[in-house]
């Protein structure tokens, strides 16, 4: 039997787009992978469009990510040949939840928000809150000699906010980066992981202050012990664990941010993830550890989360004509974006 690597080459509503966010959860399981000693030969690359679909020799594959319900490319039920173990699942979609044998069979369900938790339990699915897998990455081992403040798809409206001394060492990025329509799928993913490498590579070696409106931006960084700031207009269902760590700024709220946020030491917690990843991805149980950690993250204060009505939208149609909506997305709604906000600094 073989283990999983659960791979995103790249968005599946947008296929010259990749989220390096979705490539940092594939490498926070890696580094698991790394810590019980299996080797890469035993590791086998299974595409996230590829799980109901996935034949071959049997994995045990981890998961941990976000599923939107595709009709073109169905997640869940699983292929018979995959041996799910979930550690970070954000699943609402009722097309998913549905098929009661297969969730009750792969239980437990380890969530990464609590909207997926209360949905699954509604249901009378054995779930529960552990977060994101990101939140386990290394710490950093050196602060940089020159820290610069780094500005992640936040909006263009937040840099009145920002106090002039942090402005002067400022730096734009995004999450979304083009993929390589001229190379096979195969070197596509390689250059997607290094590129994703790089920009990670930049936080730890970088950042003095990391501001941004990405989970997979936010959770890395706080887990590699750098200063935090989030920031966007609102917040929807995928944040509902994040704020047990920080405060979620709306545009209401810019004006009262801490622009000397904490560093945050969660070796502790780190650890108790890693280990109970490890135990769970051996085909182990240990609802004593799932139940305090599930507990530890339903101890905190929420923020209201509620998607706008566009973005909903947008995403109940990615549903169902994935093409439809990434025309939508690139060509009409991509001017209201933080990534092209950001092209006029």
């Amino acid at each position: 039997m073989k283990y999983g690597r659960l791979v995103f080459t790249r968005m599946l509503v947008s296929p010259t787009l990749c989220n390096v966010g979705d490539i940092i959860q594939s490498t926070a399981i890696d580094l698991i992978y790394k810590d019980m000693g299996i080797s890469p030969k035993e590791i086998v690359d299974i595409g996230v469009e590829e799980l109901g679909a996935y034949h071959g020799e049997k994995v045990i594959l981890p998961i941990n990510g976000y599923f939107l319900y595709s009709a073109e490319y169905p997640a869940f039920p699983t292929s018979p040949d995959i041996i799910p173990v979930f550690l970070g699942l954000y699943n609402t979609s009722r097309q998913y939840l549905r098929h009661k044998e297969f969730w009750k069979k792969n239980g437990p369900i380890g969530c990464r928000d609590e909207a997926t938790r209360q949905a699954m339990r509604e249901r009378g699915y054995d779930a529960y809150l552990l977060g994101c897998m990101t939140i386990t990455l290394p710490r950093r081992t050196r602060e940089p000699e020159h820290p610069k403040v780094f500005l992640v798809d936040a909006h263009s409206s937040i840099f009145q906010y920002i106090p002039d001394h942090l402005k002067q060492n400022l730096v734009w990025v995004t999450h979304d980066i083009p993929v390589d329509q001229t190379v096979g799928e195969k070197q596509q993913r390689a250059d997607m992981q290094n590129k994703t490498y790089q920009i990670y590579k930049r936080y730890a070696e970088e950042a003095g202050l990391v501001i941004t409106s990405r989970l997979h931006c936010a959770a890395p960084c706080i887990a590699m012990g750098i200063p935090v700031i989030v920031v966007k207009d609102s917040y929807d269902d995928r944040f509902g664990w994040l704020d047990k760590f920080v405060h979620l700024y709306t545009p209401d709220e810019f004006d009262q941010i801490d622009w000397k946020p904490r560093v945050l030491n969660l070796e502790d917690h780190k650890r108790r993830l890693i280990e109970l990843a490890e135990t769970m991805i051996r085909q182990h149980v240990d609802r004593e550890e799932l139940s305090q950690i599930d507990a530890f993250y339903m101890q905190r204060k929420r923020k209201p989360l509620k998607a706008p009505l566009l973005v909903r939208g947008y995403k109940w149609l990615a549903q169902y004509n994935p093409a439809l909506a990434s025309f939508i997305r690139t060509k009409i709604l991509f001017r209201f974006t933080i990534t092209a906000s950001n092209k006029k600094q």
